[in-house]
């Protein structure tokens, strides 16, 4: 049975083009996907269903999923969805400069989607976050949790190889 619900997970995370919450080979991440609403695979397939494109970035900021979508049109969307996935705000981003274009170039240029970037970082963690950033030497950084903890990676987007991210003092230390 675990090998049924471990491959439609990966299944499901690869069919929508979003980014894969990782199942660690256990039931126990199923129930809290679940008690907390949509996972982060159907919330990135939601968004990039409201717009085909490439998934630049999804996390869940106050109850809500925002996604940020490269769409086919070339054009920067964002998409905003509820807790239970459904879409519930979407606009073209306007407020475009010329990194914008720099990023978009890099995340087609990228060989490893944030669904895959999201399955290499996972190893037995939650993914909460994936975003590409193009703007110096492109890297997908995926924030995943395990056992309470946050952790922060960089999956390189030509090889998929993963690695710690550098801390920040987000929280005023130097860890």
């Amino acid at each position: 049975m675990k090998r049924i619900i471990i491959a439609s997970v990966a299944t499901a995370a690869l069919v929508t083009g979003g980014t894969a919450v990782a199942v660690a080979g256990t039931q126990s991440s199923t129930p809290a996907a679940a008690s907390t609403g949509t996972s982060l695979t159907q919330a990135a397939g939601a968004a990039l269903k409201a717009v085909p494109g490439t998934l630049d970035s999804i996390d869940r900021d106050h109850g809500r999923w925002e996604a940020d979508v490269l769409g086919k049109d070339g054009k920067w969307h964002e998409v905003t969805l509820d807790a239970n996935g459904k879409v519930i705000g979407q606009h073209v981003d306007r407020d475009t400069d010329p990194e914008d274009a720099a990023e978009a170039k890099a995340l087609r240029n990228a060989d490893v989607s944030a669904t895959e970037a999201a399955r290499k970082a996972a190893s037995g963690s939650t993914v909460t976050s994936v975003e590409f950033d193009g703007d110096r030497s492109p890297v997908w950084e995926v924030e995943t949790v395990k056992n309470h903890k946050e952790r922060d990676l960089i999956v390189d987007p030509q090889s998929g190889k993963v690695t710690q991210a550098p801390a920040d003092d987000d929280h005023g230390d130097d860890d």
